[in-house]
């Protein structure tokens, strides 16, 4: 099965395949294609904001907007937050933080997590001042740029993988300027932090805490985009 195929259908409800069995090496190879992914999302977004952008209810936009992306993307990445929350801020030992995150159940950070997570991502978005367009695609895409950064010691990922989805993830500059730039810098240095954060918490990163760092660098995106926008940091 083609490697872009599998990561594709690992992250979006969008199968091509109807193989739900694949190799570890295949998984390994699509990490480069996860920006990509977050490009497929981020049109998804952008078309959903297209239709109801002339309703001008910026708020009820930007809702279904969020759930939209919950829809396409299945929710993986939601569940690994809450399962994180859980776990990281629990207060508990490393072992016991572990133990917690592979609980099925949802607790109350992990509640609290979601519900958070959809309110301030609705609100940064309704919030904006000006086309949502770039942060549509800038934070699905460079969310799972931080993710292919948390998974890069992956045994079977191709050499220079994190270089390859780099460019990737970069690639929308070309459109819509220096302002995503500016947003891929500080979602870098967000994903960098977050990820030593974890590893001083439980000693490493896991499928938990990969979806516990894109979707705080996705909301954390937002609330930046509307700081800078209306903060008249940046002219549109």
């Amino acid at each position: 099965m083609n490697s872009f195929l599998v990561g594709l259908q690992f992250l979006t409800r969008i199968h091509i395949s109807n193989e739900t069995v694949w190799k570890d090496e295949e998984f390994g190879k699509s990490v480069i294609w996860f920006p990509v992914y977050g490009w497929i999302i981020g049109a998804f977004m952008c078309l959903i904001y297209f239709l109801l952008k002339p309703l001008d209810m910026p708020y009820l936009t930007a809702f279904l907007i969020v759930l939209g992306e919950l829809f396409i993307s299945g929710g993986t990445l939601a569940d690994g937050l809450m399962d994180s929350s859980d776990g990281l801020f629990s207060g508990r030992s490393r072992e016991r933080c572990l133990e917690i995150m592979k609980d099925s159940l949802i607790g109350s950070f992990g509640m609290l997590s979601i519900i958070i997570f959809i309110n301030l991502f609705t609100l940064s978005l309704g919030s904006i001042d000006g086309l949502l367009y770039p942060i549509l695609i800038a934070a699905p895409a460079l969310g799972r740029l931080n993710l292919v950064i948390s998974i890069c010691e992956y045994p079977y990922r191709p050499k220079h993988a994190v270089a390859i989805a780099s460019v990737f993830a970069l690639l929308p500059a070309l459109y819509f300027g220096f302002l995503y730039v500016i947003l891929a810098g500080a979602a870098l240095l967000l994903g960098l932090y977050l990820n030593r954060w974890i590893v001083g918490k439980i000693g490493g990163t896991t499928g938990d805490t990969y979806g516990f760092v894109n979707q705080v660098t996705e909301v954390f995106l937002a609330l930046l985009y509307v700081l800078i926008t209306r903060g008249n940091v940046w002219h549109m």
